[in-house]
């Protein structure tokens, strides 16, 4: 077991039920039109936030641990968390824990992974206006129906704000890499990953990857483009450890709803992971 590990925002590869078909044939756009595609899915991430409504939802965390090099996943805990997204900042309440409320002031569950942040924190740390990614072509691929352009990134470790830390032991702030898949008319991302490169040893991690895969939801009278599924692996010196998660159920705002908000975590940073 790691104690006490602290993770940095960061998400893994693809759920297989939303796997995408490569046009491995399709020639590559030429250099403008790459361009073009790459300004559209910035423009797309700069007003992401602000585009969305206040709204409600569920989201159902399947918790999983496996052996360093075993495929065989062991079922942890599923948890149901109620999500607020109000003004662009989200909050979580625990509600179910395999299916049996939560009583105030008892944890007994086994927490090895907690995440958060899947609400545009990762698009606009890639594709915003203070992003320092470096992008190159990849690829035409059709992902649920829609023909999408894909690009790798990278970010150096120079204009990374991306940071892990162990504990008080150990902190690192490391290189990332991804890709995104955009739509070439409007430069909607429908999907976008990331992975964590050159972590120190010390850290006691030796990866650690998101996937987040966007749908159209409809919110009051109006569609918009949400997370559907994410997934989160990390794979650390003894054991596998992933999260698959579903975002259900939305709804608009309640005018009479009442949210309070808790103190922020530091900017780049992921509350404190328990394996």
């Amino acid at each position: 077991m790691t104690p006490g590990l602290r993770l940095a925002f960061c998400w893994t590869g693809a759920l297989l039920a939303l796997a995408g078909t490569s046009l491995a044939f399709e020639a590559p756009p030429d250099s403008a039109e790459q361009d073009r595609l790459l300004t559209a899915m910035h423009q797309y991430a700069d007003q992401y936030i602000s585009s969305l409504p206040n709204f409600l939802c569920e989201q159902v965390t399947h918790q999983l641990e496996a052996g360093k090099r075993s495929n065989r996943w062991h079922k942890g805990d599923t948890l149901t968390t109620t999500l607020a997204f109000n003004r662009g900042r989200e909050q979580r309440k625990l509600a179910l824990v395999n299916g049996k409320p939560v009583e105030p002031g008892q944890i007994r569950w086994h927490r090895p992974l907690i995440t958060e942040g899947e609400f545009g924190i990762l698009l606009s740390r890639v594709l915003g206006a203070e992003s320092h990614a470096y992008f190159t072509w990849s690829r035409w691929e059709t992902l649920n129906g829609k023909r999408l352009a894909v690009f790798d990134y990278s970010v150096d470790q120079q204009h990374s704000t991306l940071t892990l830390s162990l504990s008080d032991l150990a902190k690192a702030t490391v290189p990332y890499a991804g890709s995104v898949w955009g739509d070439p008319a409007t430069g909607a991302v429908w999907r976008i990953t990331d992975a964590a490169t050159d972590i120190p040893p010390a850290l006691l991690t030796q990866r650690i990857s998101t996937t987040i895969d966007y749908g159209e939801v409809l919110i009051g009278e109006k569609k918009y483009l949400l997370p559907v599924e994410a997934a989160v692996s990390l794979l650390l010196e003894t054991k596998k450890v992933r999260n698959e998660m579903e975002f259900q159920n939305y709804r608009k705002f309640d005018a009479d709803s009442v949210i309070t908000f808790g103190p922020d975590a530091p900017s780049g940073e992921r509350p404190p992971q328990k394996p």
